[in-house]
C-alpha cells in the first residue's frame, strides 16, 4: 500500500466469502469500493496527482484539510458535490470519526474532524426512523452517537448501507442524531446485551452465567457498606470483554463526571447476580439482615463506566432510586463491581468512608442515601459496573414536592440537551440531588439560583421551571389550548418534521421571580394578534377525506394486443374486475372497490375524532371534544369507543388477484399523538392559568407517542406499486372485519 493511503481498520464484518475475493478486498482496501463493513479506513493522500481516483482523493485528509483551510469555501464546495461525489466524502468522514471515536487518530487529525464535522451542514441521504432522523455519518447537527439493533432488518425498503455494524451479536449498528430530536424517552441509548451473554457463554461452552461471592466485610461498623469479591474467573473475563465492544459514549451530566459510559439491558446477568447475593449471607448482614426477606433482584439494567487517568472526577452525588410503584419496587442499596483494579487516594469516597485501592472483580455495596464520589486510576483504566439492589416495600410515603423537583429536574436535563446549555445541566443536577436526599429524608438546600424559560408559540407566552407552567391572560387565552402546548413543550413532540422546542422562541431568566412578577412580566409582553390553536371540525375531516378525484388513465402501458380490443371498454374504464376489464379496470367505478373505500374512509374518521390533537403539517389542530375539565383537573382522553359499523353485503364478480381492499391504499398519514396522560392540574386568576405538569407521579404510566399516524385513504388502479391502506390497520380493527376476510 502506498504512502497515500493509512490502514486503520478495526472492525471487519465481512463475509468469509467476501474476504475471500482479492479483487473485492483490493477495490475495498484502495477505496474503490465504499463499506461500511471494513473500517475505517483513512486515505493521508500526501502523494496525490491528477491520476488519483476521485473514490480516494475525495475521502483524504489532504483534501479535508483544504477543505477546513476556508471553512466558509468549504461547505460551499461540499454543497456542490454531486450526490456520488458526497457520498465518498461522508463515508471519509465517518472513517475519521470512528478512528478518533477508538483513539487511532493525533491531536492535529482530531482537530482537523472537528472542523470539517462543522462545515458539513446536512447529513447526505437520512433516514427517518421512530420519530428521529438518522445519519450514517456526522456533521455540524448530528453529532450524537446511538446504537440500534437490526437496523437494516427494521428498515429494509431504505438503503442501510453505509450504515456501519459495530457489534455482531447482537446486530448493533452505529448512527447519528440531533440532540434536538432528543427527548425523555431516548436520552439515553439502552442497549440488549443479553444476546451476547448467551453467544459468548456458549463460546466457553457453559450453558448459563454461574458465579459466586466470596466473604463479605463491613469497613466501618458504622455504615452500610460491605465488599465482597466474585470468584467466578468465567464472570470476570466476560465482564471485562464488555469493554471490548466499545459502546462507550458521553454521558448526559458529563458537567459533574469525567469519563465514559454505557447503559445495558440484561437479564442473564441479573439473575446470576441475584442468584449469587442471595446465597452469599451478604443480604443477612444488610441492616441486620432485616431487608433480607424482602430483597426481589439486581436491576437489570447496568451502568458500564470507563475512566482514564486524568479524567475529571466523578463529583459527590447521590444515586437517583428505582422506582416501580405497580409492584412497590425501590432499590435501597447500591452496587458496584470493580472490573479493573487499581490505586487513588481514593479511588471511591463513600460518606467519609475512603477506598484507597480496589481489587479486580471486587464488589462494593452501599445504602443510597450516602453521598459518594468517585476518582480514576492513577495507572490504568478504571472501569466498573453499576447496577442496584432492588427491595419490595409496600410502606412508602409519597411527597409531591419530590415529584415537583424530580419533574423540574428531568425537563431541565431535556432542555440543555435541546440548547446544549451546560448551565441548564449543572441546574438539573442540583434539582436531582436535593429530589434524591429527600427520598432519604435527607434535607438539601435548594439550588443556588432558580431558572424559568420565557417562551412563545405561534404567539402564545408562557413560563416554565419545567414543573409550573404560566400562560397571560388575553381575549383569546383557551385553556386548551394551553394544556396541549405544554405538554407539547414538556415532552418535545414533533410538530412537522421538526422537534416542538425548535418552533419556539426561547430565553433564560436565572433569577427567583414571584408568581405575582411572571404575571407581570407575561402582561408586559403579551401579543394582541393571538388566535389561538386551529379547531378540529367537522369540515376539517371532510377536507382530509376527499372522495377520489384522480383522473382515470388505466393500464394502457400493460397492454400488448390490438388496439380495437379496446374498443368494448368504456372511455372512463370497466367495473368488472381486473381481471376480465383488463387494462381498462377502474376501481372508482366496481361497488365492492368503493365500499372497501369507503370503510376505510369511516375508519380514518373515527380516529380523527377520538384524537385530542393533529398535527397538519406545522399546524396544530386541537379536538376539544377530547380535552375535559373537571374542577382544577384538565384531562386529555384517548380513543373513545365507538360503534360498530353495520355489515357489508359482497357478492359480486372478481375473477382474479388483487382483491378489492388492495385497490384502497395510503394517500398519506396524518400525526396523531398518543397519549396515556396524568390529569394536568391548573389554577385560573385573573392574570392567567398556571399549569402543573406531574408527568412522573408514581401512581401513573406515563406514554407519549409522538410518531403515531392516522391513515388517510386513496384509490389507485396501480396498488402494487403503493402501500396497502390495511398494511396500516390491525386486524382486529373495529368494523374492519369484512375488509380482512377478502385475503381469507
Amino acid at each position: 500500500m502506498s504512502r497515500s493511503t493509512r490502514l486503520c481498520s478495526k472492525r471487519c464484518f465481512l463475509s468469509l466469502e467476501k474476504r475471500e475475493n482479492t479483487a473485492l478486498m483490493q477495490l475495498y482496501l484502495r477505496g474503490l469500493e465504499p463499506t461500511a463493513e471494513l473500517y475505517p479506513l483513512i486515505f493521508d493522500g500526501q502523494n496525490m496527482d491528477s491520476s488519483t481516483p476521485e473514490a480516494i482523493r475525495l475521502r483524504s485528509l489532504a483534501f479535508f484539510r483544504d477543505l477546513v483551510s476556508n471553512p466558509h469555501l468549504g461547505a460551499t464546495n461540499i454543497e456542490a458535490l454531486g450526490s456520488e461525489q458526497r457520498l465518498i466524502l461522508a463515508t471519509g468522514v465517518r472513517d475519521l470519526f470512528i478512528a478518533d471515536y477508538h483513539g487511532l487518530l493525533v491531536e492535529h487529525e482530531r482537530k482537523l474532524l472537528k472542523e470539517l464535522v462543522g462545515i458539513i451542514n446536512m447529513p447526505l441521504d437520512p433516514i427517518y426512523m421512530n420519530g428521529i432522523i438518522l445519519s450514517f455519518h456526522p456533521s455540524a447537527e448530528f453529532t450524537c452517537v446511538k446504537f440500534i439493533e437490526d437496523l437494516d432488518g427494521k428498515l429494509q425498503d431504505r438503503n442501510t448501507q453505509p450504515f456501519i455494524q459495530c457489534v455482531s451479536t447482537p446486530r448493533l449498528f452505529a448512527v447519528f442524531v440531533r440532540a434536538a430530536d432528543l427527548s425523555h424517552h431516548n436520552f439515553e441509548n439502552i442497549v440488549h446485551l443479553d444476546p451476547w451473554f448467551e453467544a459468548s457463554m456458549a463460546d466457553h461452552g457453559q450453558d448459563g452465567l454461574k458465579t459466586s461471592l466470596g466473604e463479605s466485610t463491613q469497613p466501618s461498623p458504622k455504615h452500610e457498606i460491605y465488599t465482597c469479591k466474585i470468584q467466578d474467573k468465567l464472570t470476570g473475563a466476560l465482564l471485562n470483554s464488555l469493554s471490548s465492544l466499545d459502546l462507550y459514549v458521553p454521558p448526559l451530566n458529563k458537567e459533574t463526571r469525567g469519563g465514559d459510559r454505557f447503559i445495558f439491558h440484561s437479564s442473564i446477568l441479573s439473575r446470576a447476580l441475584t442468584s449469587t447475593l442471595r446465597s452469599s449471607g451478604v443480604l443477612d448482614k444488610i441492616e441486620n439482615g432485616s431487608l433480607s426477606s424482602s430483597f426481589e433482584f439486581v436491576n437489570y439494567i447496568f451502568r458500564y463506566n470507563r475512566f482514564a487517568p486524568g479524567d475529571g472526577n466523578f463529583e459527590s452525588h447521590l444515586d437517583t432510586p428505582y422506582y416501580d410503584s405497580a409492584r412497590s419496587h425501590v432499590s435501597k442499596y447500591t452496587l458496584l463491581l470493580y472490573i479493573t483494579g487499581g490505586h487513588n487516594s481514593p479511588v471511591l469516597r463513600v460518606n467519609d468512608v475512603s477506598f484507597n485501592d480496589v481489587e479486580e472483580m471486587s464488589c462494593i455495596i452501599f445504602n443510597q442515601s450516602y453521598e459518594h464520589e468517585g476518582r480514576p486510576f492513577l495507572d490504568g483504566s478504571k472501569i466498573f459496573l453499576r447496577s442496584e439492589l432492588i427491595f419490595r416495600d409496600t410502606d412508602l410515603q409519597h411527597d409531591p414536592t419530590i415529584g415537583r423537583i424530580f419533574s423540574e429536574a428531568c425537563y431541565m436535563t431535556s432542555q440543555s440537551v435541546f440548547d446544549q446549555d451546560p448551565h441548564l445541566s449543572l441546574h438539573a443536577h442540583e434539582c436531582f440531588e436535593r429530589a434524591n436526599s429527600l427520598h432519604w429524608g435527607l434535607e438539601k438546600t435548594a439550588p443556588h439560583r432558580s431558572v424559568y424559560l420565557w417562551k412563545q408559540f405561534q404567539g402564545m407566552n408562557f413560563v416554565t421551571n419545567g414543573y409550573s407552567y404560566w400562560f397571560g391572560n388575553t381575549t383569546d387565552t383557551d385553556i386548551n389550548d394551553c394544556a396541549v402546548v405544554a405538554m407539547l413543550d414538556y415532552f418535545n413532540c414533533k410538530v412537522g418534521n421538526r422537534p416542538f422546542r425548535s418552533r419556539c422562541a426561547s430565553k433564560k431568566i436565572e433569577e427567583k421571580i414571584s408568581n405575582d412578577e411572571i404575571w407581570t412580566f407575561l402582561s408586559s409582553h403579551v401579543r394582541k394578534d393571538v388566535k389561538g390553536l386551529r379547531r378540529l371540525t367537522e369540515g376539517t375531516i371532510d377536507s382530509l377525506l376527499d372522495s377520489p378525484s384522480k383522473p382515470f388513465t388505466g393500464r394502457l402501458d400493460e397492454w400488448d394486443g390490438e388496439e380495437d380490443d379496446l374498443a368494448e371498454f368504456e372511455q372512463d374504464g370497466d367495473a368488472c374486475c381486473p381481471m376480465h376489464s383488463f387494462p381498462m379496470f377502474n376501481p372508482s367505478k366496481k361497488v365492492e372497490a368503493m365500499e372497501c373505500y369507503e370503510l376505510c374512509q369511516s375508519y380514518s374518521r373515527k380516529r380523527l375524532l377520538s384524537a385530542p390533537l393533529l398535527l397538519l403539517g406545522n399546524e396544530v389542530t386541537v379536538n376539544n371534544a377530547n380535552i375535559k375539565i373537571f374542577g382544577d383537573k384538565i384531562f386529555i382522553l384517548r380513543d373513545s369507543q365507538q360503534s360498530p359499523l353495520p355489515p357489508i353485503n359482497f357478492a359480486a364478480c372478481w375473477g382474479d388477484e388483487p382483491m378489492p381492499p388492495e385497490f384502497v391504499v395510503v394517500g398519506s398519514e396524518i400525526p396523531a399523538p398518543d397519549l396515556l396522560l396524568p390529569p394536568i392540574t391548573f389554577h385560573e386568576c385573573e392574570e392567567g392559568y398556571q399549569l402543573s405538569l406531574d408527568f412522573f407521579r408514581n401512581d401513573w404510566m406515563v406514554r407519549v407517542d409522538d410518531k403515531r399516524t392516522i391513515p388517510m385513504p386513496d384509490l389507485t388502479e396501480r396498488p402494487e406499486d403503493e402501500t396497502p391502506f390495511s398494511d396500516k390497520i390491525p386486524k382486529t380493527a373495529e368494523g374492519m372485519e369484512r375488509m380482512f376476510e377478502y385475503f381469507e
